[in-house]
């Protein structure tokens, strides 16, 4: 089965595309498999400034951003949350378990779904249990597994530990022609088409 590693963090909106981009993905190569790498945007110990505001942002004419058009290219509103960013480690952690044991796509929909669809606090252990066990994971391992902090140097922070592994964007979807970031569908489709027809070409030893 081709498996595709997919750098993400699931507090990041361009992921929140990615993630879709990727279901409809996976829907067309049925053969496919992603594995999700957390890169975490928010790392421990740090707080979220938003830039400030453009003095002079009244008197400029309304101009789509790049997410704006990646938005409009893909057919998505982006949800409106009403709770400030999460600290999405224990998340991220916890989706390394749920890849072990072969739910790391159930968990991850549950808890993308959590975040940006329902405002839930995805630094909160008790939204990661109830994720884990809508996936069908051993709860009771689960948290024992984030309680003792199992998988935490699994996680990869920015900025310069990101950067060194070759991570500037996420999501980063890491084709062996190219590492991609942040790209509309059609870009993917393309690639993935490759992708899968040279690892079907390519004789298993």
């Amino acid at each position: 089965m081709p498996r595709l590693v997919v750098a993400h963090d699931i507090i990041c909106p361009w992921c929140w595309v990615g993630r879709i981009q990727a279901r409809r993905l996976r829907q067309e190569f049925s053969s496919l498999e992603l594995i999700w790498k957390g890169f975490e945007l928010l790392p421990e110990g740090m707080t979220y400034s938003p830039p400030a505001p453009d003095p002079l942002d009244a008197k400029k004419p309304k101009t789509p951003t790049r997410f704006d058009l990646l938005l409009a290219a893909e057919g998505l509103v982006l949800p409106e949350r009403t709770i400030p960013r999460s600290i999405s480690r224990l998340a991220l952690e916890g989706s390394e378990f749920a890849l072990e044991h072969g739910k790391q796509e159930e968990f991850l929909d549950r808890v993308y779904h959590a975040y940006w669809e329902e405002s839930k606090d995805i630094a909160n252990i008790a939204v990661l249990i109830e994720a884990a066990e809508a996936a069908g994971l051993d709860v009771a391992q689960f948290a024992l597994a984030l309680d003792k902090r199992i998988y935490r140097n699994t996680v990869i922070e920015y900025d310069e530990p990101a950067h060194a592994a070759g991570i500037w964007n996420v999501p980063t979807f890491m084709f062996p022609e190219a590492w991609v970031a942040e790209q509309p569908y059609s870009v993917l489709h393309d690639m993935m088409a490759r992708f899968i027809q040279n690892a079907e070409n390519t004789p298993s030893d």
